[in-house]
Parts: C-alpha cells; structure tokens; sequence
C-alpha cells in the first residue's frame, strides 16, 4: 500500500510541475503580447506615399487593401497547419498564435507541435526592441533550445518582413523601409531596423496578388551552428478580413545543398486587426 501511495504523490508532483511551468510559459507570452500592444495605435500615420512606390507594390497595395481602409496598428492571428522538424521526418499537426505591431517591426508568435498525446513541444518566436529569441520546451516546462544573437535578431526581423503580406498596410507605416523594382513582377525590400538589415524578394502577380517571398539573409541550425541559407515562403488562398486581402495559406522551404525541404504548411484559421491584446 505504502508503495501505491508513494506512486500516486509522485505522480501528482510530475503533473502538478509540468502544469505550473505550462501556465508560466503562457504568462510569459502574454506579458510579451502586453508589451509590443502598448506600442500599438489605431490608424497609425503612414511613413510613405503609395505614389512614391515602385508599380508592382502599388499593384499589390491596391489588391490587398480594395477598400483604402485605414492602416492597422496591430495584428493578430490563429493557425493550424502541419510542421516537419528535419528532413525525411513525419509531418505533426501545430497549431499557433501570432501578433504584430504594424508600426514598427516586433513581432510574438507560440506554437505547439503534439508528436502523441503525452509528447508536445511548445514554442514562442519573438522579435522585441530590435532583438531575437526563440524558446522550445518539451509541455512547457523543459528547456529544449533557447536560440538568440545577431543570427537570431536578423532571421527573426526577416520573418516580420516575410509575414507583411497579414498585415498589409504595414508598408506604408513601418519606417526603415525601401524599395527596389527588379521586373514589373519582382520587388527587393530591404528592412533597416537599428544595426539588423535584412533584404526580401516578392513576386507578385498580375492581378497583384503577394505570392513569394525569397531571401538569403536567413539562418538555420546545424550541429549546434548558425548557418545563412537560402530561404522562401508561397502564399495563397486570399481571402478578406476586416477590409484588407490577405493570404489564408503559407508554405515555407529551405534551399538545403542536398535539395528543397519544406517544413510548414500553415492555414489561417482567424486574423483581427486593432485589438492589442493576447487571444
């Protein structure tokens, strides 16, 4: 018997720690959420003139904002969708939050990828006051990685530039921006926020429809080192949310040497505008 209730107290101590470090984890990204919404306002004031940008992206701007609604100063989003952590490993189903200030770039976003149901690994991405981190934990309590420095701050402030297409009329309010016409189709833009600078492609169609991004500025992880490597995303599925079109389904790759590796498939379950505050 003495055994039986030695059990039952250690179990009921593993439970209660995992479920004290999971509530700690999403109090932590709801402070973080708190702090880039306190920066946020409604409408901010443009930075740039629609007229002074190259044609494709005032083709896109015109596609993505058919009502000239009024710039968001904060986005937020939910997603479900499919992850693959390496090459040649199963897809597992995520599913995420992500919010935005669109006046400046600062971005959070958590996810958590279940492998069974006693196995999940939760994870939160952010890009603050010009800074870089991404934390893993297996259920929210046990420290798997806890990635930052310069390699983090510029892969991390790519990712707000590459996720513009949500909250499209963050290009005419985030400062630090400019432009490059390649082709009537193509659009190089480089971000500058404080010493990080980061340069993204977007193809853009026809009808002005975002539908690639591509950049070599981002890193990834190998064998504990940061390496640069090509990069890209697709978007599709346009679909509109409170005035503004945007891109209801993302997929991300790698250029790896060995070939291409795709490792999200995202689908946008929900997207708000000017509501600074965590879900």
């Amino acid at each position: 018997m003495i055994y039986i209730v030695a059990a039952i107290i250690i179990i009921a101590g593993i439970t209660a720690y995992f479920y004290v470090q999971n509530h700690g984890f999403n109090s932590m990204i709801w402070k973080e959420v708190d702090r880039i919404a306190e920066g946020s306002v409604v409408h901010p004031e443009a930075v740039r003139d629609v007229a002074s940008l190259p044609e494709p992206i005032r083709r896109y701007l015109h596609y993505a904002n058919p009502g000239d609604r009024a710039p968001a100063g904060f986005a937020r989003l939910r997603h479900g969708g499919r992850f693959k952590i390496k090459p040649g490993a199963e897809w597992l189903d995520i599913r995420g939050e992500e919010y935005f200030l669109c006046s400046a770039p600062a971005l959070i976003w958590s996810g958590t990828v279940k492998q069974n149901a006693l196995v999940w690994i939760r994870a939160r991405d952010k890009y603050i006051d010009q800074a870089g981190n991404m934390l893993i934990k297996l259920r929210g309590a046990l420290t798997l990685g806890d990635s930052r420095g310069r390699e983090m701050d510029v892969s991390t402030l790519l990712r707000y530039l590459s996720e513009m297409p949500w909250y499209p009329t963050a290009f005419l309010t985030v400062p630090g921006i400019e432009f490059e016409e390649i082709d009537p189709h193509t659009v190089a833009v480089i971000m500058t926020d404080g010493p990080h600078t980061v340069t993204g492609h977007f193809s853009i169609s026809d009808e002005g429809a975002i539908t690639r991004f591509h950049s070599e500025d981002r890193y990834r992880e190998e064998n504990g080192r940061q390496i640069q490597s090509p990069w890209y995303g697709t978007y599709d599925d346009y679909r509109v949310a409170d005035g503004l079109r945007v891109p209801h389904h993302v997929k991300v790759f790698w250029e790896l040497p060995e070939g291409e590796f795709q490792y999200a498939d995202f689908h946008i379950t929900e997207i708000q505008y000017d509501i600074p505050a965590p879900f």
